[in-house]
């Protein structure tokens, strides 16, 4: 395989990875997750985790499922992004990597629900409390990942000014709200930052993965950009 096809096939890979990850989150955390986290169940969480076994046991496979992609696309955006700054690119793989440990290491709590018929209400929403809190840690790295691949994206030659703006937001975004959730969680001002800053955020990575399936690796140019 030569060094073209190469590039090509970590475009593709990555591109798919991150997009089927966007689809699949959707449903664990978009959709399943808040059916377990409303704020009006309290007291009969585990019931509801009973009586709605089929979807809080898919959703723990989806959350699998994105932790292995999230490990993938650590390595594919790193090989991907090395020749224009290895440095950079090397320090954004490993915060990727540090993200889904500590992604991991949240979801490990959501796991510990599964022996629901053991456990006290009070006990599963600790769980559910562990999982956001150390989530949000996590997605201050993640946003500091996002940040360094939108500079590694400006260092390439082909990839349109926009996205690259796009990703840099969606990375400053991610850090700001999910520091300030850690900080003050109660803050109403929080979550209306977060409603004002959810478009960008969702669209970052995905631009960069339509961008990938689209041209990445096609115009395979080991110069620099020079900014």
């Amino acid at each position: 395989m030569n060094k073209k096809t190469d590039k090509r096939a970590l475009a593709r890979i990555t591109g798919w990875s991150l997009i089927l990850m966007a689809l699949i989150a959707g449903f664990s955390i978009g959709y399943a997750f808040p059916e377990f986290n409303k704020p009006n169940q309290t007291y009969f969480v585990k019931d509801n985790i009973l009586n709605n076994w089929g979807l809080y046991r898919n959703m723990l496979i989806g959350i699998l499922v994105i932790l292995l992609l999230d490990f993938l696309i650590s390595y594919t955006l790193y090989k991907f992004f090395r020749e224009y700054n290895p440095n950079i690119s090397l320090t954004s793989g490993i915060l990727r990597f540090l993200y889904t440990i500590v992604f991991g290491i949240a979801a490990f709590y959501l796991y510990q629900n599964l022996n629901g018929t053991e456990l006290t209400n009070q006990t599963i929403n600790t769980n559910i409390r562990l999982f956001q809190s150390i989530w949000n840690g996590g997605l201050i790295i993640f946003g500091l990942h996002l940040t360094l691949i939108g500079v590694l994206m400006k260092s390439h030659p082909k990839i349109p000014k926009t996205l690259w703006y796009l990703v840099l937001i969606a990375g400053v975004s991610y850090v700001i709200v999910h520091f300030l959730k850690l900080v003050s969680p109660d803050l109403e001002f929080i979550n209306t930052l977060a409603m004002m800053l959810a478009l960008p955020m969702a669209i970052g990575e995905l631009s960069l993965a339509v961008w990938l399936l689209a041209k990445g690796g096609k115009d395979f140019n080991i110069e620099k950009h020079k900014n």
